[in-house]
């Protein structure tokens, strides 16, 4: 390439200016796509849970099944919930540390805490549903072997879930071994 190309390429390629406010948009951390997924999904689990909290004992038949059974769907359906906000805020706030390393890092803490917290309440929040639901329930074979079908997807449904937290802790910590200092 000649320098009056090169020249050129350069003069042409500034053309596109940004406002203060254009570049204070772009770099609002609320304004992240995945930040925005994160916030439409907390909103409608919760929607979905408080509507499901509210009519459950109606539609089904909360009055015929032990206390037990009540308390743990009801802490269950409010762990989810407050699992999901508490999610949702340690995403959103920006990790400000002295360097970007330590930043990143300090995120992949985070995301771990997050990512055990979120699998233990949602495997128990699980564990209550079910319990709800069979509690007044008498077991034959048939009905042994459906729970045994339940069971064997919670499980396999934790396992995914598991998978797709590690791989984006797996991401953060390639993004940690990248800022190392080299040797």
């Amino acid at each position: 390439m000649e320098l009056n190309e090169l020249k050129s390429g350069w003069q042409n390629a500034g053309g596109n200016y940004r406002t203060e406010a254009d570049l204070e948009r772009m770099t609002n951390i609320n304004q992240h796509p995945t930040l925005k997924r994160i916030r439409i999904k907390m909103i409608i689990e919760t929607v979905v849970l408080s509507f499901f909290l509210f009519v459950y004992y109606d539609w089904f038949d909360g009055d015929k099944k032990p206390l037990y059974a009540n308390l743990l769907l009801f802490t269950g359906a409010l762990l989810y919930i407050l699992n999901d906000v508490i999610g949702y805020i340690t995403l959103a706030k920006p990790v400000m540390k002295e360097n970007l390393r330590s930043s990143v890092q300090h995120l992949l803490q985070k995301v771990k805490r997050l990512s055990m917290l979120s699998l233990v309440v949602s495997f128990f929040y699980s564990v209550c549903m079910l319990t709800f639901f069979l509690s007044v329930i008498t077991f034959t074979k048939e009905k042994s072997f459906i729970l045994l079908g339940m069971i064997l997807v919670l499980v396999q449904l934790t396992h995914i879930s598991y998978k797709v937290w590690r791989n984006w802790i797996l991401k953060l910590e390639l993004q940690v071994k990248d800022f190392a200092e080299p040797n």
